[in-house]
């Protein structure tokens, strides 16, 4: 026996797609978001479909949500309506059926309906992939949103065709009803209201729990918000379809009353009280909007309020646009996850004369921007810094220009914040040594240091002890004359009193024109194995799998570009340290190895080795990329190799040795996991520990390239026109097949007609 509810789903669905309205509203729907959105994701350049499911309103370009609250009034307008002109609708709930399980049938067809009008956008994202590098998970999260959402209105425009028998009537109140819940949840509306009216129209809103999951983020408390908000519209949709099969001064009319006016209660207590339940799951690949736990921590440790202005433009220019929304999206995130001890207050310079003076006052100036408007250039300005306030202490932020490190860089700002200490804690560069000099070869990583510390150098006479007493942590990088007995002895007690070092021992040293390596007799490894039993080796390491390409002069015009098994692409083995950093970049690294000494009273630790594919050269006399060192390796010359190590004791002490110095240097800063490791190395040394998984969360970046015009035009026209025209072509399918269909229904009656016509005759004869 078939089952009533599908019956009652396939002849409501059959009513969409039997008729010509079902296929024009999907064309219209499908055509109008595909135009709208490439309209500005080709203008923004990011392979990202947030134009898509944007809340922002605009007439000009209509995003989903928006083109949803007048799509769906006009697809559910029939549902009862329909069924009331036509008489069926109390024929139907007299029947054996329960009044519920027609309601559901009439909830569960309007929502695939709209769903499948949803999904058949589904071209866009797909043709996107052959222009960039689109973040599924947070797509999979908007699409979820969209379907949540559509549940809404569709509840919406249930209720409302249950309340008039004229489908243009139905309309009209759905789209009222649909348009001012959504309304009602914009800024624009809100900064006009009282704080709390208008924090309480955005909770009760659609669209502000719909932008979270537009986001990538499925939060258990919208979740709970639309299925209470479905509830009550099924609720109240229920009541109005009873009363017409029940007399209103009977005791079963007051029952059904008194049962729905708490059902609509309790759906609402558990959509309001479920804002306070917390739960959400951040499908963004990069975690884009997941604060990591030292964040969490930082934000923890606040005993007062932390107040942050943010300084921007409404409209801010297309360069800083994507930027400008992720930021607010995850200063939200800070601001909800704080228990109330952070404060975000936006303002707007540009369209407010006392914004505009505390910006200035701030220290935040204006940006310029270059807008390419109607084949027009013309210069724009914009906002995008912010001011952090916290008891008597203020840090500022001029510009923010990338969502890339922000929240490290808000983190250690906060954390900076918290510190009693009214001075950067100090990062001394030793020299005297021939070391590498922060002014030359390490002037990259030293500028990145200096914003989070203090960086100096420490200059080192020959025979008068070194004063480390106020150094918090020391740098060695690669000594080439011998350090003396006098400053040996000196940072032995620094280290073996509880002092941080970070050490760059380099045994070979290597002349990049000639390729061959040279012997650092100097470069301290001794001292590095008698004071903490570290062996660095004269040796070079390279990998055959592992490494990263150089360009090499071929003695003509141009370079020829080869991989260079000396320039190591090592893991990083220890997340502790490294934090999300996955590998570096060693270029000519030697082998560090551990010794087991018994009176050792250090932690040791790998922090960076080569792959299974490592191996050693000890020759150093062909380091060319052909050198005949490659082809005699075989798989039992392979061997893997730290080249990095982590020391600690337990009075607090810590140490980094690594065989390489270069990788820190001007040769290969650009590789900006070299930066990162560093930096999260003297983070470790300085114990801010909680700051190194921060500052390498990377947000991957999605620019929206097309091989062509003509590669752009087929991804924008085809989902456009393309889509549009295949449910054109089912629906003309459809209209011959009933066609069709009645002119074999009618062929039939009439020879049958005619075959009975002669009995008919012979019978009246």
């Amino acid at each position: 026996m078939k089952s009533p509810f599908l019956a009652l789903i396939k002849k409501d669905l059959k009513g969409y797609f039997d008729q010509p309205t079902g296929y024009i509203l999907i064309v219209v729907f499908v055509s109008m978001l595909a135009w709208s959105f490439f309209q500005s994701a080709l203008l923004i350049g990011e392979a990202s479909l947030r134009p898509l499911f944007t809340v922002d309103f605009a007439i000009d370009k209509p995003s989903l949500p928006w083109l949803l609250a007048l799509f769906i009034p006009a697809a559910t307008m029939r549902l009862l309506s329909e069924e009331q002109r036509d008489g069926t609708l109390e024929t139907l709930l007299t029947q054996p059926i329960r009044g519920w399980i027609v309601l559901l049938a009439k909830f569960t067809s309007g929502l695939l309906f709209v769903s499948i009008s949803i999904v058949a956008t589904i071209g866009i994202p797909l043709s996107l992939t052959s222009a960039g590098d689109l973040d599924w998970g947070a797509s999979i999260s908007q699409y979820i949103g969209s379907i949540f959402l559509a549940g809404c209105l569709v509840s919406i425009g249930l209720f409302t065709s249950s309340l008039t028998r004229n489908q243009i009537v139905s309309f009209i109140l759905g789209l009222t009803v649909s348009m001012a819940l959504m309304i009602m949840g914009l800024e624009i509306v809100a900064i006009t209201l009282p704080s709390t009216a208008a924090n309480l129209l955005q909770l009760l809103s659609p669209i502000t729990h719909f932008d979270n999951i537009g986001r990538g983020i499925i939060d258990f408390r919208d979740i709970l918000y639309f299925l209470s908000l479905i509830s009550t519209f099924l609720c109240g949709t229920f009541m109005v379809m009873r009363s017409r099969t029940l007399s209103h001064k009977t005791p079963q009319y007051r029952n059904l009353q008194l049962g729905v006016a708490g059902f609509i209660i309790l759906s609402i207590l558990i959509g309001w009280f479920g804002t306070s339940i917390k739960g959400r799951l951040d499908l963004t690949e990069d975690k884009i909007f997941t604060l990591s736990p030292a964040t969490e921590e930082i934000v923890g440790q606040l005993d007062d309020l932390l107040t942050i202005d943010v300084y921007m433009s409404k409209d801010p220019p297309v360069q800083v646009s994507p930027v400008s929304r992720d930021i607010n999206d995850f200063l939200d995130d800070v601001e909800s996850s704080s228990d109330g001890m952070v404060k975000i207050a936006r303002h707007f310079p540009e369209d407010d004369e006392k914004a505009l003076k505390k910006a200035d006052n701030a220290g935040i100036p204006p940006i310029q921007f270059n807008v390419r408007s109607q084949g027009e250039l013309q210069i724009k300005t914009g906002y995008m810094g912010l001011a952090l306030t916290y008891l008597d202490k203020r840090e500022v932020v001029p510009f923010i220009q990338s969502v890339d490190g922000f929240e490290y860089r808000l983190a250690s700002l906060v954390n900076k914040m918290l510190d009693d200490r009214s001075q950067k804690k100090i990062v001394a560069f030793l020299s005297g040594h021939q070391e590498m000099e922060i002014s030359r070869e390490l002037a990259s990583f030293a500028s990145v240091l200096n914003q989070q510390y203090q960086v100096i150098t420490l200059a080192a006479n020959e025979g008068i002890p070194i004063d480390l007493e106020d150094v918090d942590v020391l740098m060695i990088t690669s000594p080439k004359s011998r350090i003396g007995e006098t400053h040996r002895e000196s940072i032995k007690n620094y280290i073996t009193d509880g002092g941080k070092a970070f050490i760059a021992i380099e045994p070979v040293l290597v002349d990049f024109n000639q390729l061959a390596g040279i012997p650092n007799r100097d470069s301290s490894a001794d001292f590095i194995l008698s004071t903490f039993g570290i062996s660095v080796e004269s040796d070079l390491v390279f990998d055959l799998q592992s490494n990263e390409t150089l360009a090499f002069g071929t003695g003509g015009a141009g370079n020829v570009y080869l991989p260079y098994p000396y320039w190591v692409k090592a893991n990083v083995v220890d997340s502790k340290i490294g934090g999300e950093v996955s590998n570096v970049v060693m270029p000519w690294a030697s082998t560090v190895g551990i010794l087991d000494l018994p009176d050792s009273e250090y932690t040791v630790s790998p922090l960076i080795s080569t792959t299974e594919f490592g191996s050693i050269d000890m020759n150093l006399r062909n380091l060319r990329p052909n050198s005949p060192t490659f082809s005699e390796t075989t798989g039992d010359n392979f061997v893997l190799s730290d080249l990095g190590v982590a020391l600690e004791h337990s009075n607090g002490s810590r140490m980094v040795i690594t065989g390489d110095a270069d990788w820190i240097s001007e040769t290969a800063t650009r590789f900006n996991s070299n930066v990162l490791l560093g930096l999260n190395i003297i983070d470790w040394l300085a114990q801010e520990d909680n700051l190194a998984s921060v500052r390498s969360k990377v947000v991957s970046e999605r620019n929206l390239v097309f091989s062509s015009d003509r590669h752009r035009n087929i991804v924008q026209y085809s989902n456009i026109g393309g889509v549009p025209l295949v449910f054109i072509i089912l629906g003309l399918a459809r209209f011959m097949q009933r066609r069709s269909k009645g002119f074999r229904n009618r062929w039939s009656v009439g020879s049958n007609a005619k075959s009975e016509s002669p009995q008919q005759n012979e019978v009246s004869d």
